[in-house]
């Protein structure tokens, strides 16, 4: 597996795109070099691509990979995740986990769409307006057709 990392100052947003065949091992390095940045910088957004990866992690990986996006990454933080739709049903699994544990982690297959929601200019605070959020049961407004159910 290789991997970018490139980070916009305009935005204080840091871009990782991963691909080739998927390894623990590497995205745990590459996730180490996110979080250094985001500890330099200050910044909290981070937008992951991994619409290249071309193999998947196996659901003990997926619980790894969890754990490695929870540890350290900045409260209050932002974490788009850009996949495929073959990608779906891991990604999925990926954001129920990590957002159980409070980090802010979408799943999206548009990258203009995860770059806008990222940045905090995006769907949901028109959402949040419109459709209110019951704390007592955990459902929320229906996301527009761009964000993976």
């Amino acid at each position: 597996m290789s991997y970018y990392l490139i980070p916009v100052q305009k935005d204080g947003c840091l871009f990782l795109t991963c691909e080739g065949d998927f390894s623990l091992a590497e995205i745990t390095a590459a996730w180490r070099e996110v979080l250094e940045w985001l500890a330099e910088t200050g910044w909290k957004r981070v937008l992951v691509d991994v619409t290249a990866l071309q193999t998947f992690p196996d659901t003990g990986e997926l619980f790894d990979l969890a754990k490695l996006f929870w540890c350290n990454f900045p409260p209050c933080g932002r974490m788009a995740l850009v996949v495929n739709w073959g990608q779906c049903r891991f990604a999925k699994l990926l954001e129920m986990l990590v957002r159980n544990v409070g980090i802010y982690l979408t799943v999206f297959v548009s990258e203009e769409q995860a770059e806008a929601w990222v940045q905090g200019g995006s769907w949901d605070k028109d959402r949040s307006r419109f459709q209110p959020v019951s704390r007592n049961n955990n459902s929320v407004g229906r996301p527009p057709a761009n964000v993976i159910k």
